[in-house]
């Protein structure tokens, strides 16, 4: 029988042992993240997150590999925040609509006061202190970390099926596809829309079935999806909102990893977002000219038609940021800085 010291001597042997071994298999490349992406290998979101990973995984010489699960072959865009929380997800990309839900503040992106702003008006709004309280929010409630700036889709503007919009009297009684956030509800029925909620994956077919007669969503992922097979032949460059992905893993697997790999993953990212946001830009025009080319009539909002939806929107502000419980002194903030960042 093994006396007290023996079965000490035992357990420090072992718990060394086990250090040891801990230590060998991170250095041999024993940290595996795996990533969930509902869109497609030829979205402009996982070719942008399949690039920073290839990075990654070759600057942590061995250390880190890093997963890319796409088609919702792991979860829908909208399961991937709860997914994050609950820790049945390592990593996520979601669209900055499908945190709405969870972060109420989030809901400002969508509200009337951003409707038909350049992108770089976002990006002035959004990199700054507005953004960084909606990532704490969201790291807060979520136990998530969010690994740095947002990325992009583009601006969101409306495709359809059979009669087109060329004006901002063109909405009324047209079923038009949405995505997460009730502000996108509001501001089409407040033109004269009807709103109807579809994820990503299910819209060819609702196109195809008659469902919807239009999608709220970017020429890329027209593209990708290559919805003028399902019948889209028209779109209105009304910049309805600006979208943006948000780099977020689960916080428990982000403080189980050493620091060096924390830091490669934060610099790593920050080296993609400027290229990345720049070259969305790029696929933007391209993917509006291969649209053109499969048949899509485009018709530009101009000035006086953006003027003039904003301008119809904007008595549905405040009941709008009451019916999503955003924070009003946020929003009036938020209102300062679009302000200060389109001068």
């Amino acid at each position: 029988m093994k006396t007290k010291r023996q079965f000490l001597k035992t357990a420090i042997t072992a718990a060394a042992a086990a250090g040891l071994l801990l230590t060998t298999n991170a250095v041999a490349g024993n940290y595996k993240i795996d990533v969930s992406l509902e869109t497609g290998p030829n979205h402009i979101r996982n070719i942008s997150i399949k690039k920073w990973a290839d990075t990654l995984n070759a600057e942590s010489g061995g250390q880190l590999k890093i997963n890319v699960f796409e088609g919702a072959s792991k979860f829908k865009g909208s399961s991937v925040p709860t997914a994050l929380a609950q820790g049945t997800l390592d990593m996520g990309v979601p669209g900055t609509w499908h945190l709405t839900k969870f972060i109420p503040d989030f809901g400002i992106i969508f509200l009337p006061m951003f409707f038909g702003h350049d992108r770089h008006v976002s990006y002035k709004v959004m990199d700054g202190a507005i953004g960084n309280e909606l990532v704490r929010q969201t790291e807060e409630k979520l136990n998530v970390k969010i690994l740095g700036r947002f990325i992009d889709i583009g601006s969101a503007i409306t495709f359809m099926k059979t009669a087109p919009i060329t004006g901002p009297s063109d909405y009324k009684n047209k079923r038009i596809r949405i995505a997460g956030s009730a502000a996108h509800a509001r501001r089409y029925e407040a033109l004269g829309a009807n709103a109807v909620k579809v994820s990503w994956p299910d819209v060819p077919q609702a196109l195809q079935t008659g469902m919807v007669d239009g999608v709220m969503t970017a020429f890329e992922s027209v593209r990708s999806a290559k919805l003028w097979d399902s019948g889209l032949k028209f779109a209105y460059v009304d910049q309805h909102a600006f979208h943006q992905y948000v780099p977020m893993i689960n916080k428990d697997l982000w403080n189980s990893l050493p620091k060096n790999l924390q830091s490669l993953m934060e610099t790593t990212w920050e080296k993609t977002v400027d290229p990345q946001r720049e070259f969305t830009a790029q696929r933007d025009r391209d993917a509006r000219a291969e649209a053109i080319k499969n048949g899509i009539a485009v018709t530009d909002a101009s000035p006086a038609d953006i003027k003039k939806l904003r301008g119809n929107l904007m008595p549905i502000q405040t009941s709008v940021i009451k019916e999503l419980r955003i924070n009003p002194a946020f929003a009036d903030r938020v209102q300062e800085a679009i302000s200060r960042a389109s001068m």
